[in-house]
């Protein structure tokens, strides 16, 4: 019976006091009705239709629609490097003049790919929008389950902290500093922030999960591939069931890498690596409880980005150290004024391995050192030694030369950034979606674990997850006790220092704003 027929019923001498109690109890049913989630899901090969490389496993478009019949949300992940702003605006404006849906509450999350090659198929924008009308077309009733995974041993920190109180980034691009130098590793988010999605009527929808690890192992034969998220996305769908689609958005991977990443003794354990991730998923994603009503809420906020003003400053400390390991060569260490070794690699490559094999009589077999010392003779161990200095010398030659390539690339990105000469703001959006009790709020940029770690934990909600790669892209964000060093990302970024209390107060403003 309805609550209007109610009224009329009870009469006109019903007490006051119980139709008030009518009216709470027909506004909490519409609030319930309202609270029924729907949500649909798609998939679009975003692959070039004429590649010009191999093609390992296919590139795609996954997008998520829900409706708590007061608001929709869209979610959309993308096997691609970044989301440039050219193509966020395209699909959110395509996605709210075709469907309706607030463009505001579209996420375009990237799964920051290295491994496309260029071979993105020049309709993309095109082709998410058609994933996103599928998945909006064929939305059902779901009830939904919220949790937290683990995995901790396929990933790690890439910053690698030094004696001298500096870091290093772990790159193919460049060597890596000495064993010997290397004290510590920055931090590590092993958390999966995992949302399930269950049709009413049955099985698995979608598995949506969150997880902070950059994307470039590839695979062994170097072709185009989605990398670790697209096996491990495959490995989700397998287990979940016949149609379950897994969607993977990007966390704040900006210093985080694959374990082995530099590992030259093996081929590429990305495959692997991915298949322990979506076992991982599946662990969790099984086990979770379901809800059959959930409402949704996004908000978000435009705030401007300071740009670093001290890329000349930088510029000149790194030309000054260039100075001194040119002296190193040029009079100290390299054999100028007869102060160094006179080896190249053919003659120091097997002098090294001598040296290694056996310390003790690296020039000959033992019994010629003793025949020596039984004549009181000392010639061999006189050649050793000179020529353990030479290996020295063309050690110390090869770590500063290590040293060079170091210093060369982080000046040429400076001054790449002194070229462009932009003291403008960056003006970035930061968005925060609530589905339940699962919480993202999206950074558009390579963001360090430790802001997403602390964003965590001053969260008032316990499933609260970055969503980083998101809506955007203005390049590396380290955290601004680094600005100082030289590492990669603190060389590469655009961002001033003050970037970090910005977007952490903002983002915590906008989480707290979600219930």
């Amino acid at each position: 019976m309805s609550c209007m027929k109610l009224r009329r019923k009870i009469g006109s001498s019903t007490v006051v006091l119980i139709a008030l109690g009518l009216a709470m109890a027909c506004i909490w049913a519409a609030n319930v009705e309202a609270a029924s989630l729907r949500a649909g899901v798609a998939v679009q090969d975003i692959t070039s239709d004429a590649p010009t490389k191999n093609i390992h496993d296919p590139l795609y478009a996954k997008a998520l629609v829900l409706d708590d019949g007061t608001a929709k949300v869209v979610i959309i992940s993308a096997d691609i490097g970044s989301v440039s702003g050219t193509l966020v605006a395209e699909v959110r404006r395509r996605v709210q003049e075709e469907l309706g849906i607030n463009q505001k509450n579209v996420l375009l999350n990237a799964s920051h790919n290295h491994h496309t090659w260029n071979q993105t198929a020049e309709d993309m924008a095109v082709r998410i929008v058609q994933a996103v009308e599928q998945a909006a077309s064929t939305m059902v009733p779901v009830k939904i389950g919220v949790g937290v995974g683990y995995e901790d041993r396929i990933s790690m920190n890439r910053r690698l902290r030094l004696k001298n109180r500096k870091e290093w980034t772990i790159r193919r691009a460049n060597p890596s500093p000495q064993d010997s130098e290397v004290v510590g590793l920055g931090p590590m988010d092993s958390e999966i922030g995992i949302l399930r999605l269950d049709k009413v009527g049955g099985g698995t929808l979608a598995v949506l999960y969150n997880f902070a690890v950059h994307p470039y192992g590839g695979v062994p034969d170097g072709g185009v591939t989605a990398d670790l998220p697209g096996f491990a996305s495959r490995v989700i769908e397998e287990a979940m069931g016949p149609g379950a689609i897994a969607l993977f958005v990007q966390g704040a991977a900006g210093d985080i890498t694959p374990i082995r990443y530099k590992d030259f003794d093996a081929p590429p354990p990305t495959e692997r690596l991915g298949m322990m991730l979506g076992r991982s998923v599946i662990a969790t994603a099984k086990r979770l409880p379901m809800k059959e009503k959930s409402d949704i809420k996004v908000v978000s906020e435009i705030i401007e980005l300071p740009r670093r003003q001290d890329v000349a400053v930088r510029i000149q400390s790194l030309e000054e150290q260039q100075v001194e390991i040119l002296r190193f060569f040029a009079g100290i260490g390299c054999g100028a004024h007869g102060a160094g070794t006179s080896l190249n690699f053919k003659s120091f490559l097997p002098l090294y391995i001598k040296y290694l094999i056996d310390p003790n009589y690296p020039s000959y077999s033992s019994y010629l050192y003793l025949a020596e010392q039984a004549t009181d003779r000392r010639d061999l161990k006189h050649l050793d030694a000179a020529n353990k200095k030479r290996v020295e010398k063309y050690l110390q030659c090869i770590h500063k030369m290590e040293e060079l390539i170091r210093l060369q690339t982080n000046l040429q990105i400076l001054k790449r950034h002194l070229r462009e000469d932009d003291s403008r703001s960056l003006v970035v959006e930061i968005q925060s979606i609530r589905i339940g009790e699962f919480i993202m709020v999206t950074f558009p940029g390579e963001l360090f674990a430790e802001v997403g770690l602390r964003l965590k934990k001053q969260s008032p909600f316990p499933h609260t997850f970055i969503a980083a790669y998101s809506n955007g892209h203005v390049g590396y964000a380290p955290t601004a006790d680094v600005y100082g060093g030289e590492a990669y990302e603190d060389v590469l970024t655009h961002l001033d220092p003050q970037w970090q209390q910005l977007y952490e107060t903002t983002a915590l403003e906008l989480i707290r704003k979600l219930p």
